[in-house]
């Protein structure tokens, strides 16, 4: 048809009548099963073992809750309570945000690109396609939020009645996080104030947390009697109407927003699907490193551009000043990280004060490894080494400076906290070796023999991929865990900093 006749208006007597999002699944499930080339015994053999192992870690988890519970309902100091009535304030602001960012990194509605090219790119109905998608990501969220607040509250001792309501109401509030990204999905600028806002809750998770660990010592010797003089108490009746009237809250906004999921744009849809299949390849080889890198590169694809800047120096400190504007160029890491100063005040609030320094290098090592992306690219790209001209070790102690610099400081903002500059020293020293260890590493081993596994044949080189950093971590924390002389505390972590940049990392 040429320009002259005009435009060409879609008319369904010429292709038959659009055919509805329930019929189309059916169809597709239809033609699935008859490709199938599997009995229904064979998959529950399967999904047997699956089951059982759930069942059996759920019995053991399920009875060590039951007997932490039962300590934490004896315990009548005015220390158990200040740790009950303030940890709340830190632990549900934590859960918000968590929830905020990881259902916008991944959409939370996402599909398949196949689904993308060959069906939202059609006149059936949108809402209709990507509504069992986003079912699931409701109900995953709820099922995760009741258990994740069930456990919380039966940490700090609270009744069987108190534990449900709890675990009740931190599942709807989190299904209303979940509904809440995606609303903000549907526009970028929506995004953007979500992000935002879990950025806020972030914040507001530290407060507290440095309150309860710069609060003076409760006092001690304090009975029963005078702790219940704080403890408030509140009708089981008036509990189960607030988690009721919260379901219902909560499900009604998930309804609502079902029926404007065709708002939701495909390139938004199919991003989110591309980036959970990249996440279950890297989850596949146990390559803890490649799930951050599957999370960054969806980042900087979406973000598609960058101010250029000119570099400064020459040989190694061009790389590093180099290094230094990457890593500002996602000032967000930064804020997050030094967010994680909130896990070793909180412990130590607690009045866990023997966790401390594990907890401060748990946290440090998460909050430093987003860093050394550039570490890791040059360790996986012979081509790259080649064309820097420096050796690989060289190249690694270069890269690895801004972010041992960031570690450092970090560790200095949680030296009160911590309360030894020896065991200040050791958690700094853990976290730069085992997060350049884990950058530096190479690629998954598949050579050798398989080891059987219920989960079928495995390379052996596969298990060592989840323990690498994490092993110097926990070398450098031994002496300090084993309380030994403030002597050991620091040449033992020297040695292994020192023998972590002298030792020439290997390639793929």
């Amino acid at each position: 048809m040429s320009a002259a006749d005009g435009l060409v208006e879609f008319d369904p007597a010429d292709f038959g009548a659009i055919p509805s999002s329930r019929s189309l699944r059916q169809w597709m499930r239809t033609t699935r099963r008859k490709h199938a080339d599997r009995s229904f015994w064979e998959i529950f053999e399967d999904v047997y073992l699956v089951l059982f192992t759930l069942a059996m870690a759920g019995a053991t988890g399920g009875n060590v809750v039951r007997h932490l519970n039962s300590n934490a309902a004896g315990c009548a100091s005015l220390g158990c309570h200040r740790l009950t009535s303030w940890l709340p304030w830190i632990v549900i602001p934590l859960l918000l945000a968590t929830t905020l960012r990881v259902l916008l990194a991944v959409g939370p509605v996402s599909a398949s690109r196949a689904t993308g090219f060959w069906l939202l790119a059609t006149p059936v109905n949108r809402a209709a396609l990507l509504r069992p998608a986003y079912r699931l990501v409701i109900a995953t969220v709820g099922v995760v939020g009741v258990i994740v607040g069930g456990i919380i509250w039966a940490l700090l001792g609270a009744p069987v009645s108190g534990v449900f309501e709890a675990a009740v109401l931190i599942g709807a509030a989190l299904v209303c996080a979940a509904v809440a990204t995606a609303w903000a999905q549907q526009t970028v600028r929506r995004t953007w104030w979500a992000l935002r806002i879990a950025d806020v809750l972030l914040l507001a998770a530290v407060v507290p947390a440095v309150v309860l660990a710069l609060r003076p010592d409760p006092t001690k010797g304090a009975t029963v009697e005078t702790l219940s003089m704080y403890v408030s108490t509140s009708g089981s009746n008036t509990g189960l109407l607030l988690a009721a009237a919260a379901v219902v809250v909560c499900l009604a906004l998930a309804f609502v927003m079902s029926r404007t999921l065709d708002r939701l744009g495909r390139i938004s849809v199919i991003a989110g699907g591309e980036l959970l299949a990249g996440l279950a390849g890297a989850a596949s080889s146990l390559d803890i490193s490649m799930l951050g890198d599957v999370i960054a590169g969806r980042h900087w694809r979406l973000k598609g551009r960058v101010r250029s800047h000119r570099g400064r120096g020459a040989n190694g400190a061009a790389i590093v000043q180099r290094e230094f504007h990457r890593i500002l160029r996602w000032p967000r890491r930064l804020a997050v990280a030094f967010a994680l100063l909130v896990v070793p005040y909180a412990v130590h609030g607690a009045g866990f004060h023997v966790l401390v320094p594990i907890a401060a290098a748990i946290a440090g090592f998460i909050a430093v490894r987003p860093l050394l992306d550039g570490l890791r690219t040059a360790c996986r790209s012979t081509g790259l080494v080649r064309a820097l001209g420096w050796d690989l070790r060289d190249l690694r102690i270069v890269m690895a400076v801004v972010p041992a610099a960031v570690a450092v400081v970090w560790a200095a903002c949680a030296f009160p906290a911590i309360g030894s500059a020896a065991s200040t020293f050791a958690v700094a020293a853990g976290i730069i070796s085992g997060t350049v260890r884990q950058a530096s590493a190479r690629p998954p081993s598949y050579a050798g023999p398989l080891v059987t596994s219920p989960m079928g044949a495995i390379p052996p080189g596969l298990f060592s991929q989840p323990a690498r950093g994490f092993d110097l971590l926990v070398v450098c924390l031994a002496p300090v865990l084993l309380n030994l002389p403030g002597l050991w505390v620091t040449v033992i972590p020297a040695v292994v900093l020192m023998l972590m940049f002298s030792v020439r990392p290997k390639t793929a």
